[in-house]
């Protein structure tokens, strides 16, 4: 006598059917999700203005609420600006004496010295002024005498690639001179889409090829050097960042430091702080916003130059006092700028201050401006939890859809009765049923996207938090989930791939 088998309940058909085809669609959603990506890559889709548009509306939010504070206020930029040139009298370029008197008032108080100084103006061009030589005895003065490090901006030579300044500026160790400070890069290398800081070069060596990121490998060592953040980090926070392999993926702080003494170039910026709407992407709030005529304040506290000879010293102390001391420009036809993606155009000298507040912030985790092809294990991880983030979205929204059969549903006052009409085509449908029914599927669509796109950019966020990744390669994979899922090229190919209905495992199970 044969056995007898009890089919299986219905509930467990469904879910087995439900679990394949659900195991099947997420395979697909990651296969074509990274083949996009590859597509993109040959196709160079990295200039996506869609990629680029999604990374400016998370960059504020990442900023605000991801990025830790607890080393913003070592930092202190201190500027040459209108308010410096107008107290003393004088005009840009200033004179190398005035340079000289300048720095020296920063480290002037022993109770309020820096950590080190950053001179982010580059001295290469000879000009005729003969206090050139007071400059060089009052940088050798401040790292020899004070024992503060200096760092001096420097461009790489045409001839040799090597970073040089002026003469009368660099030593000449066959001659037993004192080394006075550290030359290091401070060139700016744009997206090439967009132009945003998205990245910081850590270093750059010279090939056949040009310029390219990171040290020169191999036995035949070309010139390289080191970006200003750097070499502070290096050399004067003494961190071990490990092996270079990528850029820096700069991330941008948003959260101001609360400054008492403000510069009168800074009076008129509003404060940068963390708000609940402001999880809410700008592109939306501006509808019912007014437009902001005020610039955000910077993040890192800023004096003006001219403030060093107002101040007392108990009043600066607090902004020098084993700070890492940043000195940059933002006169009159000095076009030293760089773009944020969180406060737009701003001097040059905030993105070197703000790498370097990456590094002290992650140290020797600092985030990773990777690519995607050839693929990078460091992206491997936070890629699958995007797209499983995009999957689980889907999947609670078909459920709902067909638990609700949301798109068939006759709403009383459209002209129907209120019935689910399971059995419904759209050959049996008038005219205004079919109109209402695709009007109720869009709408339908549109918040399930919306949602997918919300649920996306908080998972960004985290995953920026929790791993070594930047901005571009997160939001350029879920960009291209989104855009796989909202194409529906899952259930497009899903239906090559046959699967047993409910019907043929019921017939399968009463054999």
């Amino acid at each position: 006598m044969m056995p007898s088998h009890h089919p299986l309940p219905d509930w467990r058909v469904n879910w087995r059917v439900n679990l394949r085809a659900g195991s099947v669609k997420l395979i697909i959603l990651i296969v074509v999700s990274f083949i996009m990506l590859w597509l993109g890559d040959k196709l160079d889709a990295r200039g996506m203005v869609v990629t680029r548009f999604f990374a400016r509306l998370q960059a504020p939010l990442t900023a605000q609420f991801n990025y830790p504070p607890q080393v913003r206020d070592q930092i202190t930029v201190v500027m040459y600006d209108q308010e410096f040139l107008q107290a003393s009298q004088s005009a840009w370029p200033i004179s190398y004496q005035d340079h000289a008197d300048a720095l020296l008032r920063l480290v002037s108080d022993p109770n309020a010295r820096p950590k080190a100084i950053m001179l982010d103006i580059t001295f290469g061009q000879e000009r005729n002024d003969p206090t050139v030589s007071t400059l060089l005895q009052a940088l050798c003065s401040i790292q020899n005498d004070y024992k503060v490090p200096v760092f001096l901006a420097a461009l790489p030579s045409p001839k040799d690639g090597q970073l040089t300044v002026r003469s009368g500026l660099s030593a000449d160790q066959t001659k037993g001179e004192k080394i006075c400070f550290t030359l290091v890069g401070v060139d700016y290398v744009p997206d090439p889409l967009d132009g945003i800081a998205w990245s910081y070069q850590m270093s750059r060596h010279l090939t056949d090829a040009g310029w390219q990121s990171g040290p020169a490998v191999g036995p035949d060592l070309q010139p390289t050097y080191r970006s200003a953040a750097m070499a502070i980090a290096q050399d004067a926070a003494h961190l071990e960042l490990g092996e270079e392999t990528v850029p820096l993926a700069l991330i941008w702080g948003h959260n101001s430091a609360n400054q008492v003494d403000k510069p009168e170039s800074l009076s008129r910026c509003r404060p940068g702080q963390a708000r609940l709407k402001n999880l809410i992407p700008g592109v939306l709030r501006q509808i019912w916003e007014e437009p902001l005529q005020r610039p955000l304040c910077p993040y890192h506290q800023t004096l003006s130059m001219a403030q060093l000879g107002v101040l007392t010293e108990a009043e600066l102390s607090p902004y020098l006092a084993g700070k890492y001391v940043f000195v940059g420009a933002k006169v009159p036809g000095y076009n030293d700028f760089a773009d944020s993606p969180v406060h737009g155009l701003i001097p040059g000298i905030y993105m070197h201050a703000m790498a370097l507040d990456n590094l002290l912030t992650y140290q020797d985790k600092y985030k990773l401006n990777g690519e995607w092809m050839p693929p990078s294990l460091a992206l491997v991880w936070p890629g699958l939890l995007g797209i499983l983030a995009v999957f689980g979205v889907h999947l609670v929204a078909h459920s709902f859809k067909g638990l609700s059969a949301f798109s068939r549903f006759n709403f009383p006052g459209w002209g129907a009765t209120p019935e689910l009409c399971h059995k419904c085509d759209r050959e049996s449908l008038t005219a205004v049923q079919r109109v209402r029914r695709i009007l109720i599927e869009a709408a339908f669509w549109l918040t399930q996207i919306t949602i997918q796109t919300m649920v996306a950019m908080l998972l960004i966020g985290w995953l920026q938090a929790y791993f070594r990744i930047g901005m571009l390669p997160v939001v350029e994979l879920v960009g291209m989930t989104l855009v796989t899922e909202g194409l529906e090229f899952v259930e497009k190919i899903q239906a090559f791939f046959p699967l047993s209905t409910h019907k043929k495992m019921t017939a399968s199970q009463t054999r």
